[in-house]
């Protein structure tokens, strides 16, 4: 009995979603194994007469030309009735898992584009909650070894940047804080002496229950300003974290609001090398919660975000408008046919007489 197959594999030149196909039908360099595979579920007792279904990796323009090659070292598994490949690093889940999103989730299909109405207020949206996201997330895997709390320089910087408001842009052409803006700074330090103070009484908290009683007085929440202060004098390590911020939210904004899968691999490779220095700590294993974090704010953003239209105009009324009046039409006869002397001559548009018309 033949087997029947469901292929599902994107790319950025085409889409296969859920296609048809037998093992003719397949990319010749893993019809051996994929042979092999289907061979197993048909003996097996996980045989049920549907098709089995494939799942390869998202491949690039550039790539699909030596597809061949890639699909040849590809390592297919059988997990029941489907056939999928081993993603061979991180990266690679987060760009297959990047490509389904953007182009298959109904959240990213309906996100407007740039220069379209509610564009702006839909992606602050998905930047506010990366922003929270990762003040909330990062903080968790510094602070996961409560040794971490030791180095008092590198640790203040964090606590700030989780006490910090996230950036709901303005003017509404920022996304995030902008590192270069000399008075930024200043500005995004206001307003976090209660979130600090929170902040602190969970560290003091949290390193007395550890036995560190000294340390712990370190992180009292009366050293909220003098904390704060430190931090605005050597702002280096938090404007680092701004930063790597700002490149991961302009990431998700890009990949979304493009609608072009060709950002699909530049998305993944930005996040990955972003996140593998996040504050010096490797973070790569927020990559997919990110992601995930990103579409859920998207789904909330696209049901309470108004879509502007153009008014439309009734026809009734277009009907009933009344028509323009007609200017009347402006002489061009010359001044000579209209009783003046042939001395008039044209100068610059104007007419002037000669000296026998002024005499007369």
């Amino acid at each position: 009995m033949e087997n029947i197959f469901r292929l599902y594999w994107r790319r950025e030149s085409g889409c296969d979603d859920g296609t048809v196909a037998s093992l003719e039908d397949l990319e010749a360099a893993i019809q051996p194994r994929v042979l092999e595979l289907a061979t197993e579920i048909s003996t097996g007792t996980e045989d049920s007469g549907e098709p089995i279904e494939i799942r390869l990796p998202f491949l690039d323009k550039r790539e699909w030309k030596r597809r061949s090659e890639t699909l040849r070292t590809l390592q297919l598994e059988r997990q029941g009735r489907v056939i999928r490949y081993v993603p061979t690093s991180a990266s690679a889940t987060l760009r297959d898992l990047a490509a389904d999103t953007a182009g298959g989730h109904p959240a990213w299909l309906a996100a407007p584009v740039e220069r379209r109405p509610g564009y702006f207020r839909t992606w602050r949206a998905v930047s506010v909650a990366v922003q929270e996201f990762l003040r909330r997330r990062a903080t968790k895997i510094y602070f996961r070894d409560v040794s971490a709390f030791e180095d008092r320089k590198a640790a203040w910087p964090l606590l700030v940047y989780q006490a910090m408001r996230p950036c709901y842009g303005i003017p509404e052409t920022e996304f995030t804080y902008d590192i270069a803006d000399a008075e930024m700074l200043e500005e995004s330090l206001r307003m976090i002496r209660r979130p600090l103070q929170e902040i602190l009484v969970r560290a003091q908290t949290r390193l007395a229950e550890s036995g560190r009683m000294e340390l712990s007085r370190r992180y009292s929440p009366v050293w909220h300003e003098d904390i704060v202060r430190a931090v605005a004098q050597k702002p280096r390590k938090l404007l680092s974290a701004l930063g790597d911020e700002a490149l991961l939210v302009d990431a998700v904004i890009a990949l979304g609001a493009t609608r072009n899968l060709a950002t699909v691999k530049p998305f993944a490779r930005r996040v990955t090398a972003t996140l593998r220095s996040f504050y010096d700590i490797d973070m790569r294993e927020l990559a997919v919660p990110l992601l995930e974090e990103a579409t859920r704010a998207l789904e909330v953003a696209n049901a309470t975000v108004p879509k502007y239209a153009a008014p439309q105009r009734r026809p009734q009324a277009m009907a009933t408008r009344p028509a323009k009046k007609q200017l009347p039409a402006i002489s061009t006869l010359p001044r000579v046919e209209r009783g003046l002397p042939s001395a008039a001559v044209s100068t610059y548009g104007r007419y002037r007489l000669g000296n026998a018309a002024l005499r007369s």
